[in-house]
């Protein structure tokens, strides 16, 4: 089947949520003037206000989506519990305070001042910066709060992975899988994949084609996006999966604890003594999905950090 009109409906409301917020920000950041740190402190309040008023309502917008397309697909509904919209303002999804993030625009300016480029050249790529991190933010936002919105509806045991095209040769690869509900949302900067809920005996009916979306790109399309020598391969017959590496770039949102290589990961140690001892450092959802034994103690720790009521 299609994909569900609610999940397109919803991805169409969150871009021309990103895009109205993109637009104010982009007037704010050109009232910053070549006095840099000045013009920051002035515009960050504004700044920091705008981004998350649209976290806020990226946050809000999950409960009527994921009612919605549950709904359409024909799955029960019953959340435990609900999520709490206002717990995912200000907090990147690698669990930076926004400001902080934003705060890499003006970096990325004076770096390119550093470099030779004119003033000029330096604040469009201080802003086009502050384009993909505000745009990033947004759905990330969106993203935690639908997973968050999936693991406290116990009857849901996963999801389907959303392509909006245009889409890299990353997110492509990843098109369509299912994943358990605790599984974390891979992505890289600016992508624009989402959830859409399914229990796995649903998920074959939402499941899409990476190969069936690469053939319905021109040839220029497919050498851009996969490059020319493995755009050719493909054509040739190539496994899709085999030619992209799917893994590269792609990162899952995190708190701030290390991970060891070894098997066992430090931050699924370091965060059961956190939560066990009711230390102030807030963990991320993906995080907590990491560190519960088990469905139930997931849903008691998104509660106790304030993530669902």
């Amino acid at each position: 089947m299609p994909v569900p009109q609610a999940a397109a409906d919803y991805y169409a409301a969150q871009q021309r949520l990103a895009a109205a917020v993109i637009a104010n920000v982009r007037r704010l950041w050109q009232q910053v003037g070549l006095d840099l740190d000045a013009g920051w402190s002035q515009a960050r309040p504004r700044l920091t206000a705008l981004v998350s008023a649209g976290q806020y309502a990226a946050a809000q917008a999950v409960e009527p989506y994921l009612a919605e397309v549950l709904s359409e697909t024909g799955q029960i509904d019953e959340a435990v519990t609900r999520i709490r919209p206002l717990s995912f303002v200000g907090v990147a999804g690698d669990g930076r305070p926004v400001e902080t993030l934003l705060y890499g625009s003006v970096t990325t300016t004076k770096r390119s001042i550093a470099t030779g480029a004119t003033p000029a050249v330096a604040r469009a790529a201080g802003s086009a910066w502050l384009d993909m991190a505000v745009q990033t933010v947004l759905a990330d936002t969106g993203r935690a709060a639908t997973g968050v919105g999936i693991a406290v509806r116990p009857t849901i045991t996963g999801y389907v992975r959303m392509l909006n095209p245009p889409s890299c040769s990353r997110c492509t690869v990843l098109a369509g899988r299912w994943y358990r509900w605790s599984a974390g949302f891979a992505r890289h900067p600016h992508c624009d994949c989402r959830h859409i809920p399914a229990s796995e005996n649903v998920a074959g009916d939402l499941t899409t084609s990476p190969l069936g979306y690469f053939e319905s790109l021109s040839a220029a399309e497919q050498d851009r996006i996969f490059t020319v020598a493995g755009a050719q391969a493909i054509r040739d017959g190539a496994d899709l999966g085999q030619v992209v590496n799917a893994r590269r770039g792609m990162q899952r949102a995190v708190d701030g604890t290390a991970s060891t290589t070894s098997g066992t990961s430090a931050r699924s140690l370091a965060g059961r003594r956190m939560a066990a001892n009711g230390d102030t450092v807030r963990l991320m959802p993906e995080s907590i999905y990491e560190i519960a034994a088990d469905r139930t103690e997931a849903i008691e720790l998104l509660a106790r950090f304030g993530f669902v009521s």
